[in-house]
């Protein structure tokens, strides 16, 4: 299979420490809606009293869904269809995600760098699957999708200007987390999606020793498992989004 390991390449590049430099790489959604679920950064005052430089983004993004694709092994060069499940997302910047003023004419602005975790959960057994990055899936994520998504390499990058409250176009950061090999009889399912927010929380580990826990947006799913007849249609949201520290 064709894949990239994420943070072996943000580490050995230049692009982590120099993306400041570059432009917000957004663009202008014109999602249909209803289609996609919301999540917005709600920030407590609380935690603003903790940690007075938080900020969070707000998250939409579309039902899980899967797709068949043609795989190469990057080892072998041979190639196989495999069953990729994908969540195509749009995190934006609104009045509420409290970014930090930018002087003007600088343009430093936070590093967006998401990261997606999918975490089944069925009869005692827990099995973790982390983003991957696909590029034949990728292309044809995009080809059904009809809509240019980028990759969680690909997305790393300043946070999107602000969008105001009530504006009929959102600039927004696009991507699509990907993952392979999920287990066929899974019945329990959650995303955990980092990276989206600064917030932290240092708290006692299990040796005694302090922590730190990251701020993260979590969806729940269920679906009537069939792993001989694996259908997008049968996944349905378990609850609402939730913030959550972990």
């Amino acid at each position: 299979m064709q894949s990239f390991n994420r943070r072996r390449f943000l580490e050995s590049s230049c692009l982590a420490a120099g993306a400041w430099m570059l432009g917000p790489r957004s663009s202008w959604g014109a999602i249909a809606p209803g289609v996609e679920t919301i999540a917005a950064p709600l920030i407590s005052g609380e935690e603003s009293s903790a940690q007075p430089d938080i900020w969070a983004l707000e998250v939409r993004y579309k039902p899980m869904r899967m797709i068949h694709v043609e795989l190469t092994d990057p080892k072998t060069g041979k190639t196989a269809k495999e069953l990729v499940w994908y969540l195509a997302y749009r995190a934006v910047a609104r009045k509420s995600s409290r970014l930090p003023e930018i002087p003007e004419g600088q343009e430093l602005r936070p590093i967006f760098v998401p990261e997606f975790t999918f975490v089944t959960e069925d009869n005692g057994k827990q099995q973790v699957y982390h983003d991957r990055v696909l590029p034949q899936a990728q292309a044809a994520i995009n080809r059904r999708e009809r809509y240019k998504y980028k990759n969680s390499v690909e997305i790393v990058g300043p946070l999107p200007p602000v969008t105001p409250d009530g504006a009929k176009s959102i600039v927004s950061l696009d991507g699509v987390a990907m993952w392979t090999g999920i287990d066929p009889t899974t019945d329990f399912d959650t995303v955990y999606m980092t990276g989206f927010s600064n917030g932290y929380k240092r708290v006692p580990g299990p040796d005694g020793k302090q922590i730190a826990l990251r701020r993260t947006l979590m969806q729940k799913y269920w679906r009537p498992s069939d792993r001989f007849d694996q259908s997008e249609d049968e996944i349905r949201l378990k609850d609402d989004p939730a913030w959550i520290y972990r």
